[in-house]
């Protein structure tokens, strides 16, 4: 098998070719045809998130060991299975949650394995999609995705369910009521698409690209602002008392300072982005106001299926994606990195990848 590693934290991906593992008893092994680019995939790579205030939470302290094999968005067709494996079929294409639990603890036991206290994620802790192949741990992470585009597909198993299980913490749709979505990078665009899916008709769109803000104006928003322009007084005066939520997928300081002046009592706001930072909140404030502050962070493999179904009944059209090979995995990242993606990129790793050329390090341009 063929990937594409982080060997060194910080430096450029390496091509890298090994042997193909065979299942064990529990396990599918995927010959993968498709793998989504995330922002995470830059915060891994560089090896630490910002915490804020000179803090850094350091991959290799937390165990994370090198080489790593990026991507968690990854669609692929059994090759193999293991001999406790049942109900999946080789030759069949499946999408894969990448959050991988222990199985065992309450977490899991609900089905949420993304909030397992030993959540392993593929692409991280685990080899992920920046592959030709693809090994995953249980049946149970695997998603049915037959009638959807695969490439467009891939981005579910993070952006999309990401942002509607962001989304599912606001609540339903109220009348005359706004929302707001900070970041209409790749993310930002997906959850503009579930909200409307879901039924929320008032949608502010905020960002500090105007390429970006002209691809939400086009998924339908109602108003868009440029925050290096225009803040809480243009969010007050469109929303008139002010929004009932925001959703933040940039994670700054600047974003979350946003939340206390804009929204309305009994607001919420809910942080998935991961720029990296602090946020300082005046706490009488967020008594007084019964402001909701709150984390979200991906989702479960019953969101993602729920996700699937929403998009196989029409009811969900997802953004367009931009494919590219396998090869071009770190100049991606790169390009992700300095801003200049819109939308979403999806690697396609259903060929046999040669070794891409050189790419220039630009990590300290």
């Amino acid at each position: 098998m063929q990937s594409y590693d982080v060997v060194e934290w910080g430096k450029p991906l390496q091509f890298a070719m090994r042997e193909t593992p065979e299942p064990g008893p529990f396990e599918i092994r995927l010959r993968l045809t498709y793998c989504g680019v995330c922002h995470s995939d830059v915060h891994i790579r560089q090896g630490y998130f910002d915490m804020g205030g000179g803090v850094k939470s350091v991959l290799a302290e937390r165990g994370v060991r090198l080489p790593v094999t990026l991507g968690h968005e990854p669609v692929g067709i059994v090759e193999a299975v293991g001999s406790e494996v049942a109900g999946v079929h080789v030759g069949k294409t499946y999408l894969v949650n990448p959050w991988i639990g222990c199985g065992k603890c309450p977490a899991c036991l609900r089905g949420q394995d993304n909030l397992c206290p030993a959540m392993a994620a593929m692409g991280m802790a685990r080899p992920g999609g920046f592959a030709t192949h693809l090994m995953v741990p249980h049946a149970r992470y695997l998603v049915d995705i037959e009638g959807i585009d695969p490439a467009q597909a891939a981005m579910l198993a993070c952006a999309g369910v990401t942002a509607y299980s962001a989304i599912q913490k606001i609540g339903p749709p109220q009348a005359d009521q706004w929302v707001a979505v900070l970041g209409c990078g790749g993310l930002g665009l997906i959850a503009i698409a579930i909200l409307k899916a879901l039924g929320h008709q008032h949608i502010i769109a905020c960002d500090i690209d105007d390429t970006k803000l002209e691809a939400a104006q086009a998924a339908g928003v109602q108003h868009v602002l440029n925050l290096k322009k225009q803040g809480p007084a243009q969010l007050l005066e469109i929303s008139k008392v002010g929004l009932y939520a925001m959703i933040d997928f940039v994670g700054s300081p600047a974003t979350s300072a946003l939340a206390l002046p804009s929204l309305q009592k009994g607001g919420r706001f809910v942080s998935v982005g991961l720029f990296g930072g602090a946020a300082t909140v005046p706490l009488v404030a967020l008594a007084m106001r019964e402001i909701s502050l709150m984390g979200s962070a991906v989702g479960c493999t019953a969101q993602i299926r729920e996700l699937v179904e929403l998009v196989r009944s029409g009811v969900l059209t997802l953004p367009s994606v931009q494919t590219r090979p396998l090869a071009q995995a770190e100049q991606s990242l790169q390009d992700l990195e300095a801003g200049r993606v819109i939308g979403r990129i999806v690697l396609d790793t259903g060929g046999e990848p040669t070794p891409a050329p050189s790419v220039p390090d630009q990590s300290a341009q």
